[in-house]
């Protein structure tokens, strides 16, 4: 059976800068919170230009 489905040309960004943030936020807790389950006091607030080096450090290749 054919799908007519198609996705639009710029969900695939959306997808990426999704995986970007999970990346980083995943990268972030292994640094700041090591062995811990959950937010520490280290990420509660997380520090939003920290959170831009790790999102800026996130590579897909």
């Amino acid at each position: 059976r054919d799908s007519v489905y198609e996705q639009e040309g710029k969900v695939q960004f959306v997808i990426d800068a999704v995986y970007a943030m999970a990346h980083a936020l995943h990268s972030m807790h292994i640094d700041l919170c090591p062995g811990s389950m959950g937010v520490c006091d280290k990420m509660d607030p997380v520090d939003g230009r920290m959170l831009l080096s790790y999102i800026r450090a996130v590579n897909f290749n």
